[in-house]
Parts: C-alpha cells; structure tokens; sequence
C-alpha cells in the first residue's frame, strides 16, 4: 500500500550498508527486479487476500515471481500478506481465521523453532503488533515458528532461508498511527482479539520488542547469506 512500507527493516538495513530497492505494485507499469539483480526479498502485508486475484490484477504475477524467487534460493522475508503468499507458493493454505486479531497480543515462540539459526536471539514470547483476518497453514516442510491466543500459526521456517511472519515487527509509531487512521479504527469497538485505538496506544512502546526481533533476524539472514559467499568462494 502506498502508507505502508518496510519500516524497521529499511533502518536496518541501511544502517549496515545494505542496498534497498522497492517493486511497488500498486504503481501503474511496475516491474519486478531481474532475479541477478538482488540478493534478498522482503515481502510486506496488505489489506487485500491472497485470493483475490480477480480483484488485484498484480497477484497473480507476484505469485509467479516469488515461486521463481524460492526456487533459485534467495533469502526471504515475508510478512503478513507477504507470509500468506509465500506459505501458499510452499502449499500451504490461506484461510479466513476464526476471529480478526489487530493490535498488541504476545506470541510464544516454539522451543525447536528458537533453535534454528534464523531465530537466533530470540526470546521464548513477545507482544508484538498484529493486524490481520486470514491466517494460514505451516507449509509442508517447514517448522512453525510460533502461535498466539487468536492464531494457531505466526510463522513458519522454510530450509535455511525463508522465514513468514504474520504479525508486524516491521512497524514504527507512525505506521502504526497511519495503519489505523486508513483502517477507520478510531472508532472501532473492542472485541475477543481487537483492541481499541486508545488500547493499541497505551501498548505502542512494544514496536520496540518487535524491531528487536526484526533485527536479530535481518543479522542472521545477512549472516547466512555471507556464510553461503565464503564457502562457495573456497570450493
């Protein structure tokens, strides 16, 4: 979306003088990135389905480029959306979930998944920003990473280099201010997993739990990417 974007991440990766390219497919004549050209792919959420093809005349390309992504073996970062489309290229199943879950809910980490190298870092839970109605299925293959009071499934691990998330570590202050003016939840009423703007608010200094997370995860991917370079250039 055009309010949104890679937030945290783009900190990060910045800071560690990494190089950050944008495909915004909202954008009339976007185009994808020669697979050569990058060595990692950050997928962001979005309000619209992962079946709502007919409706998005882009998804049907953004699941054909990131089935090719996977394929060639680049690292990925998926969140939200992003993990839905990814764990469905990987067969797994996007469904409605059984209640909408937005705002601050805490997320238990798996004790096997806090021992794959991609998690490392990590603590056992966090309350971290979730924002979302559908949820998916762990992809054959893969580990959960987690699960919430409202969501069975908060992420999955695939091989070494692909990770999904369906809650936010991504976002900052701001988007998440802007996430709720464009979502009309001003207003909106408490409900089983919904909270309140005035909630979500009075929870706001957890961004901060999930940019910690967020970059103990960027260092391990990096990591495993330059670990990959050296030992294929000593082969």
């Amino acid at each position: 979306m055009p309010d949104e974007g890679p937030g945290h991440a783009a900190d990060w990766l910045m800071a560690h003088g990494h190089a950050l390219t944008f495909t915004k497919l909202f954008e009339p004549h976007s185009a994808f990135p020669a697979l050569s050209d990058f060595d990692g792919l950050l997928i962001l959420g979005g309000p619209m389905s992962v079946h709502d093809e007919e409706n998005v005349s882009w998804l049907r390309k953004e699941k054909a480029f990131i089935r090719e992504a996977l394929k060639v073996g680049k690292i990925t970062l998926a969140i939200c959306l992003g993990a839905q489309l990814v764990a469905e290229a990987l067969g797994g199943e996007v469904r409605p979930n059984h209640a909408p879950e937005i705002g601050f809910w805490t997320v238990r980490f798996s004790a096997k998944s806090l021992e794959h190298p991609l998690l490392r870092g990590w603590p056992e839970k966090a309350a971290v920003l979730h924002w979302h109605l559908d949820t998916f299925t762990v992809p054959p293959g893969a580990m959960r990473v987690g699960m919430s009071a409202a969501t069975a499934t908060q992420g999955f691990v695939w091989g070494d280099g692909v990770i999904g998330l369906q809650f936010h570590p991504e976002m900052t202050v701001p988007m998440v201010e802007k996430l709720m003016e464009l979502e009309g939840h001003e207003h909106a009423e408490e409900a089983e997993f919904v909270q309140t703007a005035e909630q979500i608010r009075t929870k706001m200094k957890s961004v901060w739990k999930g940019r910690k997370l967020l970059e103990a995860l960027l260092e391990n991917l990096v990591a495993l990417h330059e670990g990959e370079h050296a030992e294929a250039a000593n082969l």
